[in-house]
């Protein structure tokens, strides 16, 4: 389904619980589009850098032509900073940020049900059930997932999820919803990782397996970059994502689909996390990095490479050949069709080919 930058919004006032980045995120997106937001985070302290984010997001918006640099005060006057949950007011949906942390996600639902017992309630999980977070809210028919991603504001796609007992009516305002912020929404499957997080985890762990100190995580990124035509090699891309937070993710699906050998969370990942080496965030990941730049390899990621690999093209040829495989699994089980699982991966990642548009050169598959 096309996005229409047109379509007018069948809600007007949206509350974003979660002031990080992808809630700011969010929460801009929506500022940008002519919605009223309220956004609460328990951290008085996060709300307050979210504040900050918003801002910067919006002059960052003005700069690249996005919105008239006049306008930017006006847009801020419609964001409010709640102090509590029940001071979001009778908004129309709610779309949780919280982390990935399904009890504390099935809590904040309860309430949220309670509070607003007309709004649409939002999560916008990137692997949890959708259903295990609906639970127990007091209506379940008015949850659903809205899988947005980094960064909100200028990513295509998001992943509209219904569970089971999701209404037809609840479905279709978000829907439109997401259609009238420009957004191309996709349906995908409750399964963990939805399709694109599940399609795209080979290619975080796949390249983890082959690296070597003959083909070290630059030398593979740069493959996947000239090779690949993809605009961030999997070590770039995990650094930006943030080593903590891919890896809770591939933990989710991991143990949801039952421990698979070809999803098993690597050694290096698990190291590097354990050590603080979150990514760019920290400042250290594979790469080191100052003012937000690569600044060179993480030495403390080379030590624990092994000696030998296979050379960089055909590292980089398994690695994508794990993708295509995870994605012929993911729509064997019906997650979405080929069609689907293609827009979703291009949309999302910015890839010049879907997964079943995509053949490697030498190899179908990773070891």
């Amino acid at each position: 389904m096309n996005a229409s930058a047109h379509r007018p919004s069948p809600l007007s006032r949206v509350a974003v619980v979660g002031a990080g980045a992808m809630g700011a995120g969010i929460a801009q997106l929506c500022l940008q589009k002519g919605l009223k937001v309220s956004l609460y985070d328990e951290s008085p302290e996060a709300s307050c850098k979210a504040a900050g984010r918003i801002k910067k997001g919006m002059e960052d918006a003005a700069a690249r032509g996005k919105i008239a640099a006049a306008d930017i005060e006006k847009v801020l006057e419609s964001v409010s900073y709640a102090k509590s949950l029940e001071g979001l007011g009778a908004e129309e949906i709610i779309i949780e940020a919280i982390a990935e942390h399904l009890p504390a996600k099935k809590s904040l639902f309860d309430r949220l049900s309670r509070i607003s017992p007309g709004a649409i309630l939002a999560t916008n999980t990137s692997s949890l059930s959708v259903a295990s977070i609906a639970e127990e809210a007091a209506d379940p028919e008015r949850v659903l997932g809205l899988h947005f991603f980094n960064p909100p504001v200028a990513t295509k796609l998001v992943e509209i999820v219904r569970a089971p007992r999701t209404s037809g009516e609840v479905f279709k305002k978000a829907q439109d919803f997401v259609l009238a912020l420009g957004k191309t929404p996709i349906q995908a499957k409750d399964k963990p990782g939805f399709i694109v997080n599940r399609v795209m985890r080979p290619y975080y762990l796949a390249c983890q397996r082959l690296v070597s100190k003959r083909c070290p995580p630059a030398i593979l990124d740069r493959a996947a970059r000239e090779w690949g035509e993809v605009p961030m090699g999997p070590f770039e891309l995990m650094d930006l994502i943030g080593l903590d937070v891919n890896l809770a993710i591939t933990k989710v699906i991991y143990d949801s689909l039952g421990r698979p050998e070809r999803l098993k969370p690597q050694p290096l990942q698990e190291t590097l996390v354990a050590q603080g080496h979150f990514g760019r965030k920290a400042g250290k990941g594979f790469y080191l990095y100052a003012d937000g730049k690569i600044a060179g390899e993480n030495p403390e990621a080379l030590a624990h490479l092994s000696e030998l690999g296979p050379p960089p093209e055909e590292a980089w040829d398994k690695t994508i050949g794990a993708v295509i495989l995870e994605a012929q699994l993911a729509h064997d089980t019906g997650i979405a069709s080929r069609e689907d699982i293609d827009t979703a991966i291009k949309l999302a990642m910015n890839f010049p080919k879907g997964p079943f548009e995509w053949r490697p050169r030498t190899t179908k598959a990773a070891p």
